[in-house]
């Protein structure tokens, strides 16, 4: 098959930016951590700290203040620093930790050291902002138990700081430390839904994972003996083939059971490839199914057509479908004989393949059409019915649909599928 798109092998390095070296030499976790979840929280740890320890003084700067609190505010940046140190080791949490209970004190460093009861604004901007960015650093690395009562903590704490402080009327700090701690319970609740959701996520990811595995070694034990199975049954009949002296009258049933127990070695090998995509060829299988069709029926008709881009394209719409295709020949097989004529078309509509079947068996019964698609619903008898049924649940287990058509010459039955590709 052509495959367009495909790249050379020979690609050059990729060249590196000093802002990206800079960025991996300030900022990248230690190797010690294994999570992806904590080295992305180490990553924004590294990152803000290093913006408080630049952005700081520089505020302090602008509100003239930092060469009157020299000493303080170098004590404040040197703090800073060694939690950013700590945060580039593999005790990244605890740096995490530190730095909220860090953040969580500077409202009462700044108040204690510059506010004059002159500006009600710098009074709320200190009751607000620190509590609230040590709330969102603390959604990082403390549990949400643990953050509420640490907001709690310090939401009480700046009312009794508030309420000794000489230069602090508690009327006036009251309003901006309730605002603080509703921002706070907000942060709290939508910390801990995420994190609810995520921990559903991460069970649900391992619960798949489970069940992958289990599939894995299910599909190894089913094709390892149906295929030593379906190997003995085509041995025994070209053993037979190789003795010679078959009668007439019997040689048509061995060449339909050989070309059955071929076809049913392909769809075996189906099943070994499941979760190996990259083996799996949906135009090649297609081809073979119908190839194999027409010797395990002889005198039966299958017709593959191909709309133009068809071909050109890498089309895996899933393992299981050409099962579906079998199922709707062998229900063709059963109504319509050794003269069962089969035209599958298929065609590309921006993502999706569109498989069209049509056959010339006597068509779908009239009482049954609106529910074809149901489990148990057939006219063979009791204990059939699942053909279809089963059809349809593959389908839509890749998110595609199948649907009973009009035939267009009034007889036979025709179906409509449709799934995406990948």
């Amino acid at each position: 098959m052509k495959l367009i798109g495909m790249s050379s092998d020979t690609t050059e390095p990729e060249k590196v930016s000093m802002f990206k070296r800079i960025r991996y030499i300030l900022c990248e976790p230690s190797d010690a951590i294994v999570s992806d979840v904590v080295r992305v929280k180490a990553k924004l740890l590294s990152f803000s700290l290093l913006l408080i320890v630049i952005v700081l003084p520089a505020v302090q700067i602008v509100l003239g203040i930092l060469f009157e609190n020299m000493a303080t505010f170098l004590l404040a940046t040197l703090i800073f620093i060694v939690i950013y140190i700590i945060s580039r080791t593999k005790y990244v949490a605890f740096a995490g930790i530190t730095l909220t209970l860090a953040l969580a004190s500077m409202p009462y460093l700044f108040l204690l050291i510059e506010f004059n009861n002159q500006s009600q604004t710098r009074l709320a901007l200190n009751l607000i902002i620190w509590p609230v960015i040590a709330a969102l650093f603390g959604s990082q690395w403390l549990t949400s138990r643990v953050e509420a009562l640490f907001i709690s903590g310090e939401t009480l704490g700046l009312v009794v700081y508030s309420n000794i402080h000489p230069a602090i009327e508690i009327s006036m700090a009251i309003e901006p430390i309730i605002d603080q701690a509703a921002i706070c319970l907000v942060i709290l609740i939508f910390t801990w839904s995420l994190n609810y959701y995520i921990a559903e996520l991460e069970e649900h990811k391992q619960f798949l994972e489970q069940r992958q595995r289990e599939l894995e070694v299910y599909t190894s034990v089913l094709t390892h003996d149906l295929g030593n199975d379906m190997q003995i049954i085509k041995g025994h009949i070209e053993l037979l083939y190789e003795i010679g002296d078959i009668p007439d009258n019997v040689e048509p049933y061995l060449s339909t059971t050989l070309a059955v127990s071929e076809r049913m070695s392909k769809v075996i090998k189906l099943f070994s490839v499941v979760g190996r995509g990259s083996e799996y060829d949906f135009l090649d299988t297609l081809q073979t199914m119908a190839k194999n069709a027409r010797k395990s029926r002889v005198g039966a008709d299958v017709t593959l057509m191909f709309e133009p881009g068809v071909r050109s394209s890498e089309i895996r719409p899933g393992i299981l479908l050409p099962l579906v295709l079998e199922n709707l020949f062998r229900n063709t097989a059963e109504n319509a004989g050794d003269s069962a004529v089969v035209t599958i078309r298929l065609g590309l509509v921006q993502k999706n393949l569109l498989i069209t079947y049509r056959d010339n068996g006597p068509g779908i019964d009239e009482s049954i059409r609106d529910k074809i698609f149901r489990k148990g619903v057939t006219t063979k008898g009791e204990g059939k019915g699942l053909g279809l049924y089963l059809s349809k649940r593959i389908i839509e287990s890749y998110g595609g649909t199948i649907e009973l058509m009009e035939p267009q010459i009034g007889i036979g039955a025709a179906f409509l599928i449709s799934v995406p590709v990948l």
